[in-house]
């Protein structure tokens, strides 16, 4: 059997009378893919920048100690070590292996050292001091000998010197800028002791200049370069000797067995670190401080000390926040984004009635009609989001078009904790996005067609008996206030959700703000029939017929929901959007942080880490605060073009009645007004609430320093709900100028407006 296909000429014709509503749906579609999937990899471009800004300011090293094996020989005596340089060599490996490959990839290679305790210089200046320090890495750190040379033994490889023995001679070289200050040549013997005044013997080998100044190894050691002022004291000056491979074991005799530090050095390297390699190095940096041996201990085990699992912990508790807060602002758009959607395809089906139950009275199955609808939505919706995917990738060349989006930050093990919607390494396009408005565009239509197509040929007629009306009546508004309290509880479970466990509980506690805004506006949805019909109730008894005539509109009109809870919750969320990006904005100490960039991740260098993440979690409120406000104008529209043929029906009669053309202006705007106006106030109200109830949780001290009180930007609230009235006196003009050329005669004929 043959199965009925689509009517091609049907379904092209359709699209052709219906462009525009099927344009504007797609230019919706278009814009908030390009949003939905060029933000989270600028997002996540913008943590990478807070990590590598964290870590390059506060970061730290790593640095591993251990006690160096003991020298003790026969008959109370040490013995000298000859290769004490490759224990060092050892150990520096011993420590590098242990990091494990995530936590080695990292850093920078190892440098160790060998660092003596301070010493004093004895020649009579006041507050001078002195230290022996070895250095070594791969391949350095080199210098150029000017005159004498490299450190030599001072002993045989395997002397035995007896505890309490005369000084033990060991050779270093200075610097020049050293060897200058101390007025010292090669040969020359530095006068030292230490704190308890034993003498040293260390005797000038060289004068050594350094390859590299700025090779890393030397910013352990600044001293062996130049002298330092104030490293031990105000008013002190530290120099310091470079020991060779040749006298370390020299200078382990010099000083008592434990008195010489062996330290291996990580220095990590911000430009191998990212947002998603943060959890596993966070991770492998709290486990080797777990399992550090003790400082007491007197084998020799590795000692970790650092500081950067704590830098880590801290910038990952303000990327989870900004993740978190970016992923509310994203529900919002995506959910003022689909109740627009909604408006559409009521429009369109509402203009396409007549030819649906043409067709439905022809013979045409459901099926085949929703088929229809389905084909033209999908291949408008698709290909716009196709167009959207194709501006985000041109916005963020970074951006994969294959991507599948990366796993949230719950995936973050100790370190991230959370489960925000915008995770981990999001460069690639987060199809969790975009999918809820594709899917919206595609579904709506079609639904909402079939629907009107079924009821055309449906056979159940209106009851003659009048409790049955009311039976229907009452089953009717029964569905819509299980519909109203389902989303009312949606909406207390995610405001409790995200009071308890804050922004990056995951979907639900994000989606409170945009949920209490839904269900405000429809609560405000069941005020507006009762306000008009008292409003009719009082006009009726003036003499103005004009005002008698809009409030009866309005008053007609009034039961539609879904365009005024599509204002209110567009003007609630505005508010809600504005007064965040009020409070990431008003830290005086972020201001040059906070200067408009080129880009949403652009990051500012030198600025705290939090900086780079407010100001682009900044960039996406405004962004969020423009278009949203913009979409609940479109939803006015749409709301006003759907009602409009009844309108100007109505308007149209009235005119044969003798009403002037200017009049039924005054009308129609009567009848648009009450829901633009209670938008306009109710929706700035409803907003200013939830932020007073929702801000505590959302961690903004982490971004901007304190837990700032909402302060709602009044002017920029101001002007939206100025922005929805004035909408009003555009839209009258337009559509009585679209209507002015059809004849009273044609319109009454026809029916429509």
């Amino acid at each position: 059997m043959r199965l009925p296909g689509p009517h091609w000429p049907s379904v092209a014709g359709r699209a052709r009378a219906d462009a525009g509503p099927l344009l504007l749906a797609a230019l919706v579609v278009a814009v908030v893919t390009v949003l939905a999937a060029a933000i989270p990899p600028l997002l996540s471009a913008t943590a990478d920048a807070a990590v590598r800004d964290a870590v390059r300011r506060d970061g730290g090293d790593l640095q591993v100690h251990s006690r160096m094996e003991d020298d003790g020989g026969p008959s109370a005596s040490r013995i000298r070590h000859p290769r004490l340089a490759e224990s060092v060599d050892d150990f520096r490996a011993r420590a590098t292996e242990e990091l494990g490959p995530g936590l080695r990839a990292a850093v920078h290679p190892p440098v160790a050292t060998v660092i003596s305790p301070t010493l004093k210089i004895t020649d009579g200046s006041v507050l001078r001091t002195f230290q022996l320090a070895y250095l070594s890495r791969e391949g350095g750190p080199a210098v150029t000998w000017i005159t004498g040379g490299p450190p030599e033994p001072t002993g045989s490889e395997t002397a035995s010197v007896p505890y309490g023995a005369p000084p033990w001679p060991v050779q270093v070289g200075l610097s020049e800028a050293d060897a200058a200050a101390l007025q010292l040549r090669p040969g020359a013997e530095i006068p030292l002791a230490d704190d308890q005044g034993n003498v040293k013997k260390v005797q000038v080998s060289g004068i050594f200049r350094p390859s590299d100044s700025a090779d890393p190894a030397w910013r352990l050691a600044p001293a062996l370069l130049k002298p330092v002022a104030g490293a031990d004291g105000r008013g002190s000056t530290r120099f310091a000797g470079l020991l060779s491979r040749e006298s370390l074991p020299d200078a382990r005799l010099a000083f008592g067995p434990d008195e010489l530090r062996r330290t291996a050095w990580f220095t990590p390297d911000p430009a191998r670190l990212s947002w998603d390699v943060v959890p596993p190095v966070a991770a492998k940096v709290v486990a080797l401080k777990a399992a550090s041996g003790s400082s007491g201990a007197r084998d020799g085990s590795l000692k970790w000390e650092t500081r950067l699992d704590g830098v880590l912990r801290d910038v990952s508790a303000q990327v989870e926040a900004a993740f978190a807060q970016a992923s509310l602002l994203l529900v919002t758009l995506l959910t003022v984004a689909a109740l627009v959607l909604l408006l559409a395809a009521d429009l369109l089906v509402r203009r396409r009635a007549r030819p649906l139950a043409a067709a439905r009275q022809r013979g045409m199955s459901l099926p085949v009609i929703g088929g229809e609808l389905l084909l033209e939505s999908a291949v408008t919706a698709l290909l716009a989001a196709a167009v959207g995917l194709t501006l985000a990738a041109v916005i963020t060349p970074g951006v994969a078009l294959s991507g599948a989006g990366a796993p949230g930050p719950g995936a973050a093990g100790a370190v991230a904790p959370g489960a925000g919607l915008i995770g981990a390494g999001a460069s690639g396009v987060s199809w969790e996005w975009i999918a809820p408005v594709v899917i919206v565009a595609v579904l709506a239509g079609p639904a909402f067609g079939t629907l009107t197509a079924a009821r055309a040929t449906r056979d159940r007629r209106v009851p003659a008996n009048r409790s049955a009306r009311r039976w229907m009546r009452d089953t009717a508004r029964l569905r819509r206030a299980a519909a109203e309290l389902g989303v009312l509880l949606a909406a207390i479970g995610a405001a409790v959700a995200l009071h308890q466990r804050g922004t990056g509980g995951g979907v639900l506690p994000a989606s409170a703000p945009a949920l209490c805004a839904l269900a405000g506006a429809l609560m405000l949805a069941r005020a507006l029939p009762f306000g008009t019909r008292v409003a009719l109730k009082r006009l009726l008894r003036s003499r103005r017929p004009l005002a008698v005539f809009g409030a009866a509109r309005a008053a007609a009109t009034s039961t539609r929901v879904l365009p005024l809870a599509t204002l209110v919750t567009a003007a609630a969320l505005t508010t809600y959007t504005l007064t965040l990006a009020a409070a990431l904005g008003s830290d005086p100490s972020n201001a040059l942080t906070l200067a408009p960039a080129p880009t949403l991740g652009a990051a500012v260098e030198g600025g705290p880490a939090a900086g780079p993440l407010a100001a682009g979690l900044l960039r996406l409120a405004w962004v969020v605060g423009v278009t949203l406000p913009v979409l609940g104008l479109l939803g006015l529209a749409l709301g006003a073009a759907a009602s409009a043929p009844e309108r100007w029906q109505t308007l149209t009669r009235l005119r044969t009645l003798g009403l002037r053309s200017r009049e039924t202006r005054w009308v129609a705007a009567g009848e648009l007004l009450p829901p633009a106006m209670l938008a306009a106030v109710g929706g700035p109200l409803l907003g200013v609430l939830l932020a007073h109830l929702t801000f505590g949780s959302l961690s903004l001290h982490l971004l901007t320093g304190a837990g700032p009180a909402p302060a709602p930007p009044w002017w920029g609230i101001g002007a939206v709900a100025v922005a929805f009235v004035v909408a009003v006196a555009v839209v009258v003009p337009v559509e009585a100028a679209v209507r002015r050329r059809r004849r009273l005669s044609e319109v009454l004929r026809a029916g429509d407006g």
